[in-house]
Formats: C-alpha cells, sequence, structure tokens
C-alpha cells in the first residue's frame, strides 16, 4: 500500500459513512486525474491533492482539530459556469478580510490565460479574487458531486494546458 493511500484510509476512519459516500468519488476521480494527497503538517487531519505534472493544488479536505466533521476545499478558479452555492462562496472569499484581489501579472503564478474567481454583484459591480487558492466549500452533500467533479475536470484541463 502506498503512503497515500494510507492517508485516504485514515481520512475514512475519522468521517461517517455518510460523509465517506460523499468524499469517495471525489477522491476517486481526483486519483484517476493523477492528483495524489499529501498530509500538512498542522493542526487536525489535512489532504491537499495536487498533480506531479504542474504541482498545483487542487482540492483540500480533512478534519480540522476539535472538529468531528470533514471540510472540503476546491479550486475553480479558471471555471465561470457555476451555481449559486459557489458563487456565494466567491462572494464571501472577496468580502473577506483576507482576501487578495486580483492583481494578474503581479505575482507570476498565472501561467497562460490569467484565472481569477469572479463575482458579479447585485448593483452591476464586477469583483475578481486571486485564483491561486482552494477556497472552502461548506456543507457539501452527495447533491454536489456531479458539479464538483465537473469542476474540477474543468481547472484540470486548465493546468494541464496552462501549468505544464
Amino acid at each position: 500500500m502506498k503512503a497515500w493511500e494510507k492517508h485516504i484510509d485514515a481520512f475514512y476512519l475519522m468521517i461517517s459513512g455518510e460523509q465517506k459516500l460523499v468524499y469517495q468519488p471525489i477522491i476517486n476521480m481526483l486519483v484517476e486525474l493523477g492528483y495524489t494527497p499529501m498530509r500538512k503538517q498542522t493542526k487536525g487531519y489535512i489532504l491537499s491533492f495536487s498533480n506531479l505534472s504542474h504541482n498545483r493544488v487542487i482540492a483540500r479536505f480533512g478534519v480540522r482539530e476539535g472538529s468531528g466533521n470533514a471540510f472540503f476545499g476546491l479550486r475553480f478558479s479558471s471555471c465561470t459556469n457555476y451555481s449559486d452555492k459557489f458563487g456565494q462562496v466567491v462572494r464571501d472569499r472577496i468580502l473577506s478580510s483576507n482576501n487578495r484581489l486580483a492583481k494578474c501579472g503581479d505575482c507570476a503564478f498565472c501561467k497562460g490565460d490569467k484565472f481569477v474567481y469572479r463575482y458579479t454583484f447585485p448593483n452591476g459591480e464586477m469583483k475578481a479574487a486571486c485564483g491561486a487558492f482552494v477556497l472552502d466549500i461548506p456543507d457539501v452533500t452527495t447533491d454536489d458531486i456531479d458539479e464538483i467533479k465537473r469542476l474540477i475536470d474543468e481547472q484540470h484541463t486548465y493546468f494541464m494546458k496552462y501549468a505544464v
């Protein structure tokens, strides 16, 4: 058994059967696309999934210290079509105090097309946040799996085209 497989098994032991139904198809897709989890040295049990071809983290999940529930984070900054649930995550990031406004070109992170999280507010104003970060998606359920898989596929395609 590979080390990363042990990390996944350990994660499954920490979560409920219901949560496993959510995370298992997502993890399977990530592994099929060549993403392997690395355990972050931090409080709790956190796995970051990156691909050696481009060395970008596309997803992060685990169980934070003091919490019995799993959390899920996804990078989907090259995607433009997603549900209101994901749009609200982008909105919250833009409005948060730790937001990094998109200054494409300044940090040299983006390769090829610039990719940023975008949100259009009700007054028509569009703002953007740096796309170099994984955003936490709250309350992920089995109803979200298809959209998450589509977003992973789009982001992966972008990375393989521009970041390799």
